[in-house]
């Protein structure tokens, strides 16, 4: 499944004002999954060229704002269960590991 240009630059956004919300950065989260800033960076900004690592992060931040008692801000396109995604392996959603 491949976004419209729209929905990359919502998501995109919908990672920033998630983290900014939960004021944490590219770096914490990656020091959390023992990757650099850089790597994270990449991966929220849609450019890791793995499906699955974006949803990684989004059940991390979306972790985090239970943990916080905030609500987050919805994720538009990335919404749902990755496992009823047929196009993304499970086995990376479920390892929860970055690389």
């Amino acid at each position: 499944m491949s976004l419209t240009s729209e929905q990359r630059a919502a998501t995109i956004q919908e990672f920033h004002d998630n983290m900014a919300l939960l004021g944490i950065t590219a770096e914490q989260i990656g020091k959390d999954f023992g990757v650099s800033g850089s790597t994270i960076d990449r991966i929220i900004n849609l450019r890791s060229g793995v499906l699955e690592y974006p949803w990684i992060v989004r059940r991390y931040l979306l972790d985090k704002a239970a943990a916080a008692g905030v609500t987050p801000v919805p994720f538009s396109a990335l919404r749902g269960d990755p496992h009823d995604y047929w196009f993304l392996d499970d086995r990376v959603i479920d390892a929860n590991q970055l690389s």
